[in-house]
């Protein structure tokens, strides 16, 4: 082997053992429920991208594996968040991933064809390292390759000068010229710089030579699958010194007639809303979170009801599913976002977290204190989207969910809302209270505030919710 090309021979050896290696990897990765592990593969098509992948469809067991190419974003996928259809197709764990036309492909070519600047661009590197990041504290192990050709290596196999000259080496870009792929080229440097990060760096893979590249490939990433992601980062959790529910003025109240007058009111106002010319190209989130027994889902029915149900969806957040629990936490949620001009109310929502997965223990400390940045990058994303983010904290004191929990004993109607679950919580109050504390002081942010409401008379929550969500559109709406 010369330095950078391996002959035949060599190459028939080194492939069976790395073979060999990477089906025993790929084996104790399912078996360890670790990963997925998810490869980027990404520079000059000439230089066999595709062919890079093939490689490791012959090697391995293809039930494995899952192979997404992306193009720019087209029609609907345009209006929704830029990492939408990245999260919705990540792998599962046990999963190898490869990727085409990754997150990094739009802004790349912008930016080689004067239609980002470089500070635009940075912006844009900063969100896919926080991203990336995301993905490897939730077990997502990175491998990005860029896979060079040059023309003057003197390894380069021939002939082959004219790729050089006049045609692009990103053939899914169009017709670039030499000179538009040197941008491309410097852009690239820039890329590397900016988003090489000690967990996720970028690999340059000389290929020049077939078998080089695929050995070379092969190895990176039978260290990704033997060893997973490395993430040692710690976050810097500052309990909440502030009681935000103990603040909150609980006589609240309304009377039957001023709550009837009020509900027709709030409700007819809210319909016209989300038939305003401006919230076609907009789309609402609602965040319902509170103690059991709030008081929930009767507040959301007071939304619902006066609303298209072609136009909303009412989501029940439960315990992850074993496919939810497959992915990174957020997965399940960026899945279900509402598509423009459309409504999703989350009851319960991704929150879920750093409540009831911190204080039940179902969350790592670190996990759940890495999630309040998390959920902020998430919101910010979304709002950047055009989807208006509205959040609310349904409160009542631990002796009106009592009255409530006993109410619902005697109910046949209501008594299969309580389980054995809700009687366990009410032991864990003041560590829900600490949990509640802290996620509104890490995670109410300027454009998605939360509101915190009474909710001791539900006649009073459902009018201050609606009231609050009409009057946070029609600021949006103009």
């Amino acid at each position: 082997m010369t330095e950078y090309v391996i002959d035949k021979d060599s190459f028939k050896q080194q492939d069976a053992e790395l073979t060999e290696a990477l089906l025993e990897a790929q084996f104790d990765l399912r078996e360890s429920d670790r990963g997925p592990v998810l490869v980027l593969i990404s520079g000059n098509d000439f230089a066999g991208k595709a062919e890079a992948i093939y490689a490791f469809y012959e090697r391995l067991d293809n039930r494995f594996l899952d192979t997404r190419a992306f193009s720019l974003p087209e029609g609907f996928e345009r209006r929704m968040p830029r990492l939408w259809r990245y999260w919705r197709s990540l792998p599962s764990s046990g999963q190898t991933g490869f990727y085409l036309g990754s997150w990094y492909h739009q802004p790349l070519m912008l930016l080689s064809s004067g239609k980002l600047s470089k500070t635009e661009f940075a912006e844009h590197m900063q969100e896919i390292v926080r991203f990336e990041q995301l993905l490897i504290n939730e077990g997502v192990a990175i491998v990005k390759l860029w896979l060079h050709l040059s023309p003057d290596d003197p390894n380069r196999a021939q002939p082959a000068p004219e790729l050089f000259e006049e045609n692009v080496a990103m053939r899914e870009w169009g017709d670039f010229s030499a000179a538009d792929y040197e941008r491309v080229r410097a852009g690239a440097d820039l890329m590397s710089e900016l988003t090489s990060t000690a967990e996720a760096p970028w690999i340059r893979v000389r290929s020049h030579d077939t078998r080089y590249r695929d050995i070379f490939i092969g190895q990176v990433v039978l260290k990704a699958l033997q060893h997973g992601p490395n993430s040692e980062r710690k976050t810097d959790y500052q309990p909440s010194t502030t009681s935000h529910l103990r603040q909150l003025d609980y006589s609240a109240e309304l009377d039957k007639s001023t709550y009837k007058d009020e509900l027709d009111q709030q409700q007819t106002r809210l319909r016209a809303l989300v038939q305003h010319p401006e919230f076609a190209h907009r789309s609402l989130l609602l965040v319902f979170e509170g103690i059991d027994a709030a008081g929930k889902g009767g507040t959301i029915r007071r939304i619902t009801q006066c609303l298209d149900p072609r136009r909303f969806r009412v989501i029940g957040t439960r315990a992850p599913t074993d496919e939810e629990r497959s992915h990174p936490y957020l997965w399940r949620f960026w899945r279900r976002l509402p598509a423009p001009g459309s409504i999703t109310i989350f009851d319960r929502s991704y929150f879920g977290r750093v409540l009831v997965e911190r204080v039940e223990g179902f969350a790592k400390p670190d996990a759940w204190q890495r999630a309040y940045a998390e959920i902020n990058e998430f919101e910010h994303q979304l709002q950047k989207a055009n989807i208006i983010v509205v959040k609310f904290w349904l409160a009542i004191t631990a002796e009106e969910q009592l009255k409530r929990f006993e109410a619902r004993e005697k109910s046949p109607l209501k008594r299969y809302k309580l389980t054995d679950e809700d009687w366990r919580n009410r032991k864990q109050w003041s560590a829900y209270e600490q949990a509640i504390d802290d996620m509104v002081d890490q995670t109410s942010t300027d454009n998605a505030p939360w509101h915190l409401i009474p909710a001791e008379d539900k006649r009073y929550a459902r009018i201050a919710v609606l009231k609050t969500l009409c009057d946070t559109l029609e600021q949006e709406l103009g």
